[in-house]
């Protein structure tokens, strides 16, 4: 397929591009400091220098791919990024004819807040990490009102590691047995899968181990 990857240079972006070019896959890479990706050589991928939030780069970068990637973030103090950004986004692919779009977003958004334990839900999430998830709430808000094959993906924390394509998603809300933590590289393994499979189309599955 050809794909178009946004937050590229990102740990889970990374892992996108490395595992969907290991796939044969065709790949764009959008990222507005392209140097950070330079390691990352081979004949299938292009690079494209552009800011999310600059919606007329986006747009040119949309079209002809069969597939969208994003997995945007910003740190504490940028509050409106991914909603920005994910507009942006979600307003050139629906004005491209592109269908999929793929969405990571994060575990504890929605109804998903259930899944947390008691002091992730009340301390990291309530008080560290309130505006982030706000930002997460709105970016899944305009995701969900389009007209988009689309798929949120929600992990819980992200650490660096590595593949093993063995973990849950899907599972219940109320579902307390899972892990707090997920490779990012296994968040991408799923984040590619959902390109070619419908089980989850206009839905947000969790995934963790």
């Amino acid at each position: 397929m050809r794909l178009l990857v946004f937050g590229s240079t990102g740990g889970t972006g990374r892992e996108l591009l490395i595992q969907a070019l290991d796939q044969d896959h065709r790949v764009t890479a959008y990222a507005r400091d392209p140097a950070k990706i330079e390691d990352i050589q081979h004949s299938c991928l292009t690079v494209v220098r552009g800011d999310v939030l600059d919606a007329v780069t986006v747009k040119s970068a949309v079209a002809g791919h069969e597939g969208v990637l994003v997995t945007i973030g910003t740190g504490p103090s940028r509050t409106t990024l991914r909603e920005e950004g994910t507009r942006n986004i979600v307003q050139a692919t629906q004005g491209t004819g592109v269908k999929r779009l793929i969405c990571q977003s994060s575990l504890g958004v929605g109804d998903s807040r259930t899944n947390l334990p008691f002091f992730t839900k009340y301390i990291i999430v309530g008080i560290f990490l309130r505006h982030a998830f706000a930002d997460h709430e709105r970016q899944e808000a305009v995701v969900r009102q389009s007209s988009l094959d689309w798929t949120i993906v929600r992990p819980p924390h992200l650490k660096d590691g590595p593949r093993t394509g063995v973990y849950r998603h899907g599972f219940s809300t109320t579902d307390k047995r899972i892990k707090n933590w997920i490779s990012r590289a296994d968040v991408a393994d799923f984040m590619l899968k959902q390109l070619v499979d419908d089980t989850y189309l206009r839905q947000a599955p969790g995934v963790s181990y």
